[in-house]
């Protein structure tokens, strides 16, 4: 049997061996030395002038001193001398100095390299991968941190039509994906048993504008929990809804009471006598479909332009009630209020249109004679010419027009009052000096 153990030369006790204690002692030392190996240097060759208790070192290939003759061997200092030992291939030992960890490989100490973790074919962390999930972690949380200043992830497809998304899943089966899912437009579907997938949101590549089940799907979709889109109920929009039947229509918004076709009046039609007109709904202190609830329609016109409202309460609708105001009346010559369609007020030298333009061109032609021209016929209903009186309500003007309807020019001419059995004109002569006729027309047609 030999003296020794093959790899450490550990000495080995021997039968009836005299002071046996001091061979195990021995092996305990040389363990002491070797276990969990930690090195003070590397590549030495001068021994230090005041050696600690257990310091060890690696020597060069040129030891001097002491350690004159033990090139590449261990020197331990051990109870005030150095002990000796052969490194043999694959012990490890950490460089106190540096804090790396070598190895011996073929008569030197190499460093330990860290394991090469490019192009590996898998990664699993706390759990397996596969070929599809090359990268597994199995974690309550996964946490990517910046370095110094931000962080992205970063998700890259081949091409338009692949998948670069974000899949939440319950159970592995999908519930909810967001990302560019077969285009570049960027879309969040949703799913209740991952088969079934609806398009909640999503964003237009080239300009950004959104659609989607989330968003109202026509200018009167009242579904619950969608998004109000610009356009619909009005909102933004030149005209809201086109609304066929004012009566049953109890949503609130703006809306058209007629399309841009010059249709008849439909149901609970407007309180003007137009062909066009634009309402806002508000609705009172109840929900929609409470049939008692007081609910609010005002009605502004848009070729009378004026305003009215009307209230439903107990589930019928009350008569509209116009507001007056500059849009649809005027002061006359002298000082009467009159419901009023496009005014113009004419003077002897020029013309003015208080309330609805109309953007009449006005040409004195002679005394007492004035032509305004891009007018409408005068008005049908109600009255149509109001003269200035005296303060005995006597007329200082009598007015005579024709119309030229080929022309769209309506001639008008002024002369003196006279009496011929009933009042007449009689000489001509301009309006008086800082008075007016007012001359009310048609409202014109589209």
């Amino acid at each position: 049997m030999a003296d020794t153990s093959e790899r450490l030369s550990l000495p080995y006790l021997m039968p009836a061996q005299a002071q046996k204690h001091v061979t195990h002692n021995e092996a305990l030392q040389r363990l002491d030395l070797l276990v969990q190996l930690a090195v003070e240097s590397f590549d030495a060759n001068t021994p230090p002038s005041l050696p600690q208790a257990g310091e060890v070192h690696a020597l060069g290939s040129s030891p001097t001193a002491a350690w004159a003759g033990h090139a590449d061997e261990l020197a331990a200092w051990i109870e005030g001398n150095w002990h000796f030992v052969v490194p043999q291939e694959g012990w490890q030992a950490l460089d106190k100095s540096s804090g790396a960890l070598r190895r011996r490989a073929a008569d030197a100490w190499v460093e330990v390299s860290v394991p090469d973790l490019t192009d590996l074919p898998g990664v699993g962390i706390n759990a397996g991968h596969n070929s599809g999930n090359r990268l597994t972690v199995s974690s309550p949380a996964t946490l990517l941190n910046h370095e110094g200043a931000g962080h992205q992830l970063k998700l890259n497809k081949a091409g338009t039509g692949d998948t670069a998304s974000l899949l939440f899943q319950t159970d592995w089966s999908g519930r909810a994906e967001m990302g560019t899912a077969g285009a570049d437009d960027f879309s969040i579907k949703v799913s209740a048993d991952g088969s079934t997938w609806t398009t909640a949101l999503a964003f237009d590549a080239a300009t950004g504008m959104a659609s989607g089940m989330a968003l109202t799907q026509s200018t009167e979709d009242t579904t619950v929990g969608r998004l109000l889109r610009v356009g619909d109920f009005g909102i933004g929009a030149d005209a809201g809804p086109v609304v066929t039947d004012l009566d049953a229509h109890l949503l609130s918004g703006s809306y058209s009471s007629y399309g841009g076709a010059h249709a008849q009046a439909p149901a609970g039609a407007n309180p003007f006598s137009t062909l066009d007109g634009v309402f806002g709904l508000l609705c009172g202190n109840s929900t929609l479909g409470d049939q008692n609830a007081y609910i609010w329609q005002i009605a502004i016109g848009l070729d009378t332009p004026g305003l009215a409202f009307r209230v439903r309460a107990s589930g019928a609708w009350g008569s509209w009630q116009r507001l007056w105001s500059g849009a649809n009346t005027t002061v006359d010559a002298n000082g009467f209020v009159k419901e009023a369609s496009p005014i113009v007020r004419l003077f002897c030298g020029t013309c003015e249109e208080p309330a609805v333009p109309l953007n009449a061109q006005f040409e004195r032609q002679a005394l007492g004679q004035y032509t305004l021209t891009n007018v409408p016929p005068l008005a049908s209903k109600g009255w149509q010419i109001e003269v200035p009186q005296d303060a005995n309500g006597n007329r200082l003007v009598y007015v005579d027009c024709t119309y030229d309807a080929a022309n769209g020019a309506l001639h008008v001419r002024t002369s003196k009052v006279i009496w011929q059995d009933s009042w007449a004109a009689g000489e001509p002569c301009d309006i008086p000096e800082g008075r007016w006729v007012d001359l009310r027309f048609g409202m014109p047609t589209r």
